[in-house]
This record gives C-alpha cells, structure tokens and sequence, in this order.
C-alpha cells in the first residue's frame, strides 16, 4: 500500500482520498457528509458548497429575502417589492410592473400581472397601474369616469361650483359659461345632435350626400367610417377601413374585414382577432378514427386537455381556450382573456383574448364576442354616434315624441323639453303673466304691472317708456312703445310721448304743426290734433 491510499482488505484494491465515495470525507473517508439541498461536501474538511438558493452549514437555510445565488452571497436587485428568485436572482414582480428589474411601471391604459389587464375607464383610459381604480379626468365621475359632473359643478373630482348668470350651462371640465361651439346641456357634456353644429348648436348641416357627417364644431363635412371620395359615395377599397379609409385592414388568411370598423370575418378553418389561428393546426388522428386529438414536436398524440413531454401535463385552459400542446399555454375563444382564459372581456374589449378595443360612443357597450354596438336609450348606429332625430326617443329610437308645438324631447327618457316661454307635460302651456324663461320659472323685472318677453324676459315697455326695466320716460321727440318712433312736431310743437299728438303753438295749425294760421286771431292760443299714424 502507497502512502495517502486506503487498501480495502476484501478486494486488496486501493483508492485515492480524491475518490472518497459519495457522503462521505477525511482522511480515512469515513466520516459522513452532513451537505443538504445538493450541498458538495469539501473531500478533506467535510464543508459545505451550497448551491444557488441554499446557505447555512450544511446549506439547510434558504436564501433570505432579498439574497440569491451560491451560498446567498448576491443581493437582488428586483425594484418596486418585486420577488427576487433565490436560486437565478430573476424578479418577479408585483401588480402594476414589468421589466427585468420591475423598474417599469404599465403604460396608461394597462394594469395589474404582467400589464395584462386592461383599463376599463372611460373618457381617458387612465387607471391606477396597479389596482386598475380609474383616475377621472376634470369634468368626469363614477367608477369608470362615464359620467358628467352635474349640474353646476366641473373640474377635477367635481368639486368646483360654477359661477354663471342663472339659467346659463356651466362647461363641466372647464367652468366656462355657455357651452363651446359643438356642444349643448346643462353641463356642456352633449355633442350636437346629428345636421346641427356650431355654437348653442343652432346651425344646420348642409351637407349633401347620404355618407357624410358633419362636424359638431366647424360644420366641415366628413365621410362616414366605410367611404371616401369627393361626395363620400365610394365604399373603401379592398384592405382598407375606417375614416376617409386611411387605415389598412390587418386581417391574415384570405380573411375579410369591415369597411366600417375593420374587424375581420374569417374563412372557414380560422379565428383570431386578424384569423392568425387554424381551427385544424396541429390536429392528426391518433388510435380513434374518431376523435382529433393534438400532436405534439415531440411525435407524441395527447389526448385533449394533456400537453408536454410524454403528454404528462394537464392543460389549465377553459372557456373552449386552445391549449398549446407543447408549452401549455391558452390561446383564448372569443370574449374570454386571462392566462387560463377565465375571465371575460373587459368593458370597452371584445374578441379572441380581448385584443380587439371597442369604438362606441354614449356610453354604449360593445358585445363581448362581436364587438357590436348595443346602444343606450337615444342613441343609434353602428357606433352608438348619432342621437335619436328629432322627434323620436328611447330605444333604437323607436317612439315618437308627444311634445306640443314641435318641441323637442329627450331622445333617452322622451319628456319633452320645452322651449322658452312654454312649460307642461307637453309644453301646451304658455307662461303666466310676469314669467319667463325655461319651464316659466324666471320672473319679470320691469316696472309696475309692464309684461316681459315670455321667451326672453325682455321687459315690453308700454307707450312712452323705455329702459330695460321700462322706468324712464321717452326723451324728447320719441314717443311710442319702447319710444321707437320719432316725433314729427315742428315748429315749437309738443309731442306726446304716448301717441306722438302735436300739440301746436300759437300761430301754427297741422297735423304736424306746419301750417301757419292766416286766419283771424281768437282767444285761443294752442290747438290739438292727433297724428294718424
């Protein structure tokens, strides 16, 4: 036996102390190993080499928070409370941020996992990062920042008042009074309807073809989404969509898209949101003529629901979701999302794994599966964009409105909204003596017993008086109601400034006072005529 070996005395075969046996070190390599969680045991001294994930002297403690690789020995760098892996020191982060460091936080409109989730809010798809809570812009309320600040409020979280003349709009994000040319209500928050636009709404649309809108603002006409061309009465050509068709269609697979909206119709054998999936990718027959079951790289035929090597996995994907029969992961129907396609579409997507952004207007909601429009109350159209015409109300606008007088209704609720200087259930009613304005609500301010303008409640000053509350006498040579008439007494005459009589002075005759009298002299000096007007 050499010096430093060991001769084993049942086989006379000596090893060196570099081949002490598995678990085992020392000089004489009998002393057991004490490593765990794959530890390496040092051949001379029996210490422990923990590997990535494990410290401690016999490697029995995991990583602390915070700590990762061999021995424990590296910080992690994970940001924003992401969790540092213990073994490879990879983050995974928290709701709310990615990145290779969780340095970065989901861009607006996304939150939650992964910034898989997508916001719901209206008016500015801006949410919390992290909870998805909608952060409303000024002007805008409610969970999903749907709705207007009421009346006689505006800005940010709706807490202003606003400071405007009563009965006159108050815009609801900016505070202004009177609403800005495109929009009406009491809270400036309605476009104009359909064939009117500019300020109070008040003009009407002159825009000649059947396709064509007419912009709330500026009255300019624009082709409706499908058409374009001089009278907007060319349909889009193949591959194109939208507005003026400046978008191109992204439909794969011979798949057709609407010249409206550009969702894709796909042919026989494909979905997905552009048709980018076969329906009978990867399908072969295996044992069962019967059944179609997924063939994975490997050559291997899983039953439905099972993926992986040797199929030894079972696919977590619901909802009809296809299940990738190499990896497992879900590719999701129509109207579902989420990692196990669980969860349906949220408000404002639709389409296979919700891919696909909803473009209705008026608060109105998208089907989850096709994407199509279902309107609110007054409203109508592929895109819930025009309000009901005058006249009609409610759902699909299909009732009349039952307004005297041609007033106008609301085209959600059909009450009527009457016009100045009219109130009642039908607006049959003209206002009282000395009320004026929306509902006949305002009071007259002029003088005495002076009756106003029911619509305006501009005083009606009678003959002889003028002012805006009817209290100042006509000046001199003006006469009549609101002294508009002028005077046509010469000569020194005097005007009545109820009827505009000349009285005459001494010596002159007429109408107007403009004969001279070259009769004989009397006793009386003034005469009297009445103006025939």
């Amino acid at each position: 036996m050499k010096y430093g070996e060991i001769c084993l005395l049942l086989t006379a075969m000596c090893i060196s102390l570099s081949e002490c046996l598995e678990g085992f070190y020392g000089s004489d390599c009998l002393h057991h190993c004490l490593c765990q969680n794959g530890g390496v045991c040092d051949r001379f001294s029996g210490g422990c080499s923990c590997p990535s994930g494990w410290t401690g002297a016999a490697c029995e403690l995991e990583c602390a928070h915070g700590w990762f690789g061999a021995d424990c020995a590296q910080p992690c760098a994970c940001l924003n409370s992401g969790v540092c892996d213990r073994r490879s020191g990879e983050c995974s982060c928290g709701p709310g941020w990615v990145g290779q460091y969780c340095q970065t936080a989901c861009e607006a409109g996304l939150f939650g996992s992964g910034c898989e989730e997508q916001c719901r809010c209206k008016h500015g798809p801006v949410c919390d990062h992290v909870s998805g809570v909608c952060v409303c812009p000024p002007g805008w309320r409610g969970p999903l920042c749907d709705r207007a600040c009421l009346p006689g409020s505006y800005g940010k979280d709706c807490v202003l008042r606003c400071n405007c003349p009563h009965g006159t709009s108050c815009n609801h994000v900016s505070g202004e009074c009177g609403c800005p040319p495109g929009y009406t209500g009491n809270g400036c928050e309605q476009i104009c309807q359909p064939g009117t636009y500019g300020l109070n709404c008040n003009q009407v649309c002159q825009c000649p073809g059947t396709n064509q809108l007419c912009h709330p603002d500026t009255g300019l006409c624009y082709c409706t989404p499908g058409y374009h061309g001089y009278n907007c009465n060319q349909e889009c050509d193949k591959g194109r969509y939208g507005p003026n068709c400046e978008r191109l269609c992204q439909c794969r697979n011979a798949g057709v898209c609407q010249t409206t909206t550009g969702t894709c119709q796909c042919l026989s054998g494909y979905i997905g949101a552009d048709c980018n999936i076969s329906e009978c990718q990867r399908v072969v027959i295996c044992n069962n003529p019967s059944s179609h079951v997924l063939l994975t790289i490997y050559g291997v035929c899983c039953a439905q629901g099972w993926y992986g090597v040797d199929c030894g996995q079972r696919c977590n994907c619901r909802n009809s979701g296809m299940c990738d029969p190499v990896s497992g992961g879900c590719t999701c129907g129509l109207g579902w999302t989420g990692p196990s396609c669980d969860r349906e579409c949220p408000l404002g997507s639709y389409g296979a794994n919700c891919k696909l952004r909803c473009d209705c207007n008026n608060n109105g909601t998208c089907d989850r599966v096709t994407g199509e429009c279902r309107c609110d109350p007054g409203y109508y159209g592929h895109l819930c964009e025009h309000a009901c015409p005058a006249g009609f109300h409610g759902h699909r606008c299909q009732f009349q409105c039952k307004c005297r007088g041609h007033a106008p209704c609301d085209p959600s609720t059909g009450h009527c909204l009457c016009p100045p200087g009219y109130h009642g259930y039908r607006c049959e009613k003209e206002c009282e003596q000395r009320r004026f304005g929306v509902g006949c609500i305002q009071s007259c301010d002029c003088e005495g017993d002076t009756p106003c303008d029911p619509m305006t409640g501009r005083c009606l000053c009678p003959p002889g008086k003028m002012g805006t509350h009817c209290d100042t006498d006509c000046p001199v040579n003006r006469y009549g109601p609101d002294c508009s008439e002028s005077c046509e007494c010469r000569n020194g005459g005097w005007c009545d400034p109820r009827n505009g009589r000349c009285t005459c002075l001494h010596g002159w005759i007429g109408p107007t006072c403009r004969k001279e009298r070259k009769a004989p002299h009397h006793s009386l000096t003034l005469v009297s005529y009445l103006v025939i007007l």
